[in-house]
């Protein structure tokens, strides 16, 4: 494996996990319920971890790190915004447009474990979709549970 496509790997996983936490960023700032809130708060701060993580990764393989998310990523977050606008906040709208960016951030970290990382990189990145997966399925829980 090149030094180039693992940073360009990393950087892929930069952007969408930038893109996770500005949606739940965002996300914090459409709820009322003080529950989603505060949870939405914790999961962009834990993902404002992750990106730093994968930067610190970029420069040590000696490559730039990414600063910001996917061009699809503004879309998501455009998204979110119309349906909090049009739907009043909709809680379950909004848990359900969470539910699918995190389906897009799983399936390009599972992605990212088919490219021939060395094992630190491996490791991280299968601990980071880990948690991702996890958070996942918290909001189809609570989208199930919300009525």
């Amino acid at each position: 494996m090149t030094r180039e496509k693992i940073i360009d790997t990393l950087n892929d996983l930069i952007q969408i996990t930038e893109d996770s936490h500005e949606g739940y960023r965002k996300s914090a700032e459409d709820v009322d319920e003080p529950d989603l809130k505060e949870l939405f708060n914790d999961l962009a701060a834990q993902r404002g971890a992750m990106v730093r993580e994968l930067q610190k990764f970029v420069a040590e393989q000696g490559g730039a790190p990414e600063s910001s998310g996917t061009v699809l990523g503004g879309a998501h977050r455009v998204f979110i915004d119309l349906k909090s606008a049009v739907l009043g906040r909709d809680r379950r709208a909004i848990l359900q447009e969470v539910e699918r960016g995190e389906g897009e951030a799983i399936r390009r970290y599972e992605q990212a474990l088919e490219v021939e990382l060395p094992n630190h990189l491996h490791d991280a990145v299968a601990e980071h979709l880990q948690r991702i997966r996890a958070d996942r399925d918290r909001m189809v829980t609570l989208d199930r549970t919300t009525g």
